[in-house]
């Protein structure tokens, strides 16, 4: 990728691991079994480090916006997305943008503030964006979903669950921008996944 001024550009490994596990999800949890008990009552608490975390995606909505202008004037929202490799560690935020000028999309991280541009590609074809308008549900909404429709119950028994989330515009919420949250644990099978809208912030599919 081409530097540009002032725009670090440094660790695009993590970031590709992320969104191909965001295709994974999106793709009908390809490879992935959901165990019906792991669907546990709703909880009062959310897990510390992750639901009570306070550095939430719209917070860090505004550095990749600021960026991503700089890059692209017509740059769009395509996708958004967060991992924790340990449920009570700290998160990142990668933001991808298209434009649709240049069918160009640039995936930008934003930690403490401050956003830099990971990478950046042509894309064959036509992406998908939403608004921030269209946007209303935060992750930390998303999250208390998982939380509460049975990811308690998961965390409880494997406290080394590996935790991602994506928002991007889904067919399953008819076109609206909806969170995918997937709580999977390595080396088995065993995942449990909530797809929320995140325009009125009902669960889909359910």
């Amino acid at each position: 990728m081409t530097e540009r001024t002032g725009v670090m550009n440094k660790g695009p490994g993590r970031w590709v691991l992320v969104l191909v596990l965001g295709v994974v999800v999106l793709g009908a949890a390809v490879g992935l079994m959901v165990y019906d008990r792991l669907i546990g009552s709703a909880a009062t608490s959310p897990v510390a480090g992750v639901t009570g975390n306070q550095f939430t995606a719209r917070r860090a909505l505004a550095p990749a916006v600021e960026l991503a202008g700089q890059w692209q004037e017509d740059a769009h929202l395509a996708a958004v997305s967060g991992h924790w490799p340990e449920v009570e560690g700290q998160v990142e935020w990668a933001f991808q943008f298209y434009s649709p000028a240049t069918r160009r999309l640039v995936l930008i991280a934003v930690a403490d503030g401050t956003a830099r541009i990971v990478r950046e590609s042509v894309s064959p074809y036509v992406v998908p964006t939403f608004t921030a308008q269209e946007w209303r549900v935060d992750s930390d909404q998303a999250l208390q979903a998982w939380w509460d429709r049975g990811g308690k119950t998961l965390v409880a028994r494997r406290p080394d669950v590996d935790l991602a989330m994506q928002l991007r515009v889904s067919e399953e919420a008819v076109g609206q921008p909806a969170w995918t949250v997937v709580g999977a644990i390595a080396d088995t099978e065993t995942a449990f996944t909530v797809l929320v809208n995140a325009t009125d912030g009902t669960l889909v599919g359910q």
